[in-house]
């Protein structure tokens, strides 16, 4: 009988130790899961802190200046003369209709991304000319909430109200800085998920005495007078470089960066306009970007060789094959349509309509790998 008690003395006990242990290990758990939290909510009040500012708003300063003889406005910020080639607004319509066509006829599993870049004026016009300011941020945001929900949009304004102070823009030239470039590259990876290398692991080069577009254009004294700096990022690492002609048929192999004069310095990458490019990296993930651009996303593509396995670049006004099929045949997994601010509203978004629908009956094949197998 004694035997019986103890063991069912020892059965209670059992039990009773093991809920204690049950209820101990609720109470760790939950202690845990609070300090994960607690951690959490402190990492996003660090991060919160160290989120970059805005820097300087040059639109509530007023400056000296006034127009060049082809309307181009030239204004004296920080001690240079800057040219500013206005935004005159637009409906975005084609854009928007286009893309979301093209959109509707691609697999689901094609990530589709739309980053239309500011010119400068977003960020330079003075107070006292502000009667020529139109808002591309406000432009870019009504055509963001009319695009398909199946395609990302990314905006680069507010990033770039954090950089106003440095040399995201050139002040000679219609076009962006490499460094705008690289802001506008990084907040895109970010958006579709990728790798991304920091500026610093780049090989910064600078041409002095640039003058651009804008002075040969206008041929005004004050930019003439002013020449500027221009700074681009050598990608490290092995790259190969393929160019194409606009009907997509291999050419050569050469140079991501092409060797050109200063004043031709924005030339420098991919050439230009003329050909469509592959680029192959040493990325392996898998990820194969297409960019479609005018001439601003030229300086984009450095900044993509971390990024991606390989980056097709074809110019929205001059490429000459079906788009879809060019996407479909080259297993394209991610389309960016990166383009200034003309380009998304004006007669160049056309264009893309056509890139969807020309040539649509024939497959594309990559000239540059049967080259390779010969």
């Amino acid at each position: 009988m004694k035997k019986i008690v103890s063991l069912v003395m020892c059965a209670v006990l059992t039990l009773i130790t093991a809920g204690c242990c049950a209820f101990s290990d609720e109470n760790v758990s939950s202690q845990q899961a609070s300090k994960v939290e607690s951690k959490k909510e402190t990492n996003k009040k660090e991060e919160s802190s160290r989120k970059e500012p805005d820097q300087k708003d040059y639109t509530k300063e007023t400056a000296e200046g006034g127009f060049a003889e082809d309307g181009m406005l030239v204004v004296s910020q920080d001690g240079h003369w800057r040219g500013l080639e206005l935004f005159g607004g637009g409906s975005g319509d084609s854009y928007v209709s286009s893309l979301n066509e093209l959109r509707g006829e691609l697999a689901d599993s094609v990530r589709v991304y739309s980053m239309p870049a500011p010119l400068a004026c977003e960020f330079y016009t003075p107070s006292n000319f502000s009667d020529v300011y139109v808002s591309q941020a406000e432009c870019f945001s009504d055509i963001a909430e009319r695009l398909d929900k199946g395609i990302v949009s990314v905006d680069i304004c507010s990033i770039f109200k954090k950089h106003t102070e440095e040399h995201i823009y050139s002040r000679t030239d219609h076009h962006w800085q490499p460094l705008g470039a690289y802001y506008a590259a990084r907040t895109f990876a970010k958006a579709a998920g990728v790798p991304f290398d920091d500026i610093s692991k780049y090989k910064k080069v600078t041409d002095e005495g640039y003058l651009g577009t804008l002075s040969a254009w206008s041929d005004d004294e004050r930019l003439e007078s002013d020449p500027e700096e221009f700074t681009y990022y050598e990608p490290q690492g092995k790259i190969s470089t393929y160019y194409y002609d606009q009907q997509f048929e291999y050419q050569y192999e050469g140079s991501l960066l092409v060797p050109v004069d200063v004043d031709n310095s924005y030339l420098r990458f991919i050439g230009g306009d003329d050909c469509a490019v592959k680029v192959k990296t040493s990325v392996r993930n898998g990820r194969k970007l297409l960019v479609v651009k005018d001439s601003f996303g030229n300086a984009e593509i450095p900044f993509y060789t971390s990024s991606f396995e390989e980056i097709y670049v074809v110019d929205m006004r001059y490429f000459e094959r079906n788009l879809v099929n060019l996407i479909n045949d080259m297993g394209i997994t991610d389309v960016l349509f990166t383009m200034a601010a003309y380009s998304a509203v004006g007669v160049n978004a056309d264009n893309i309509e056509t890139l969807i629908t020309q040539d649509s009956g024939s497959h594309i094949t990559d000239g540059q790998l049967h080259k390779d197998s010969e």
